[in-house]
């Protein structure tokens, strides 16, 4: 499209009509449209086009083929095309001046060009299952999957002109009288003239409005074939069991397994439009899952720990025990089915029986001892994390001492001794300055103990606030 500036000549009558009244104060010729510091009136902006609808997707369907010829147009609906923007208004101007004002001047603006319409997206084809029992009753199938075409964007409209000036600049000379004294009391009168510059400023041309989005094309629909079923074998691909449960029998998980194949266009009756990829049913795969109780505790004190199971697509087995009863156990694949053994049981509680037993020593000898009373020391692991903090000289009104913590961090091996249920934490030896170890410090000994079991873990905390020795 090209722009094109142009006043009818009808509007050329009309503006010299009346730009030949003139205005008091050798202001600018009449114009019927000047207002303040402009001359000319504003265009009005484009409305913008409407967006093209978005095509329609395909149906989904499921096909029954027996071997008669069947037709099916699943096919997704083409996008509507977006309008175009409207094109601006331009400035509606005077066709000439007359006396230049006494003032600066600026045109009338155009009006901006309104944006084009948005595209509509092309519909996406139907997904189609198939059921059959003979691959050769494929072929008497024509199915039509193919997406619909995306619609074309709007164009903006262009911006309308703006008004110019016919001078950039001018000059106005302004004289006036001056009533003026004698030395002997006569008076008498004298013209004073000056001179000023004014300015005129184009009016801006309206931008053009942007084009509309582009849109995508459909997508073809999938195609998933199923042999030898009529509909597909309900499935239960996991569960959580407690123990008690898994005691009194074995507990089968079910899964239907699927594969991505190629080579879809051979199977189907020639000039379907189909992607040639597709999704194959292989088969309904069930497995069960049995327990075998090896533990020396006896199994009636942990009938309501549970398992969360979950079969894969590849028959594989996950395995997950929850709740505050905990396991030590493995998984063992026996032919087509799962057997957990449980090795070692212990309660959660079990893993939270440390306690302080002593503080001892002071500057680098300053150690801490705690004691596990569980009954199973020797099967938890545990890591320690240290907050060692020293107390504010000054209390802090009636709220008590504040501490400022000097070390924070997990021990190494090397700050830790066990021996049976003890653990000495050696806290000297930490890379702190020795001034915050010194006798008579108050401090607060924050100790972290991370327990873990198996695959459990939890944390347990203990804390002792005095003064050193």
């Amino acid at each position: 499209m090209t722009k094109r500036r142009f006043i009818s000549f009808c509007a050329l009558l009309l503006c010299a009509a009346l730009t030949v009244v003139a205005f008091p104060g050798d202001r600018l010729m009449a114009s019927p449209w000047r207002y303040g510091t402009n001359f000319g009136a504003d265009g009005s902006d484009g409305r913008s086009g409407r967006d093209g609808r978005d095509g329609i997707d395909g149906v989904d369907q499921i096909i029954y083929a027996e071997g008669a010829p069947m037709t099916f147009d699943l096919s997704g609906s083409d996008g509507g095309d977006g309008d175009d923007g409207e094109h601006g208004e331009s400035a509606r101007c005077p066709v000439f001046w007359g006396n230049r004002p006494e003032y600066n001047i600026s045109g009338a603006d155009g009006g901006d060009g309104g944006s084009g319409g948005d595209a509509g997206r092309g519909g996406h084809g139907g997904d189609v299952t198939i059921f059959y029992q003979q691959p050769q009753a494929l072929k008497n199938v024509f199915v039509n999957l193919s997406g619909g075409q995306a619609g074309a964007a709007g164009r903006g409209g262009y911006g309308g002109d703006g008004c110019n000036c016919y001078d950039n600049s001018w000059r106005v000379r302004t004289c006036k009288w001056e009533e003026k004294k004698r030395d002997d009391g006569s008076t008498y009168r004298e013209e004073k003239c000056k001179t000023r510059t004014y300015y005129c400023r184009d009016g801006r041309d309206g931008r053009n409005g942007r084009d509309g989005s582009i849109a995508t094309d459909g997508n073809f629909g999938n195609v998933t074939l199923i042999q030898n079923y009529t509909s597909i074998p309900r499935e239960n691909p996991s569960q959580t069991v407690t123990v008690r449960q898994l005691q009194n029998q074995p507990i089968t998980l079910s899964k239907n397994i699927w594969q991505s194949q190629s080579g879809l266009l051979s199977k189907l009756a020639g000039g379907s439009r189909v992607p040639n990829n597709y999704t194959e049913y292989v088969e309904f795969a069930e497995v069960p899952v049995s327990l075998a109780w090896q533990a020396a505790q006896p199994i009636q004190t942990f009938y309501d720990a549970k398992f969360k199971l979950r079969l894969g697509d590849r028959r594989n087995l996950s395995v997950e025990q929850t709740g505050d009863l905990w396991l030590d156990y493995d998984v063992v694949r026996q032919g087509e089915a799962y057997q957990i053994n449980v090795k070692r049981a212990i309660a959660k509680s079990d893993a939270t029986q440390l306690i302080r037993q002593s503080t001892d020593g002071v500057g680098r000898d300053l150690t801490m001892k705690l004691v596990d009373l569980g009954q199973y020391d020797d099967w938890i692991d545990t890591d320690f994390r240290v907050i060692y903090r020293t107390r504010d000289p000054n209390p802090e009104f009636r709220e008590g001492y504040t501490y400022t913590s000097r070390y924070e961090g997990n021990l190494e091996p090397a700050y830790v001794e066990k021996n049976g249920e003890e653990f000495i934490l050696y806290i000297g030896d930490l890379p702190m300055k020795f001034q915050y170890l010194q006798s008579g410090t108050g401090v607060e000994i924050e100790v972290v103990a991370t327990r873990s079991f198996a695959d459990n873990s939890t944390t347990q905390t203990i804390l002792w606030t005095g003064v050193l020795p």
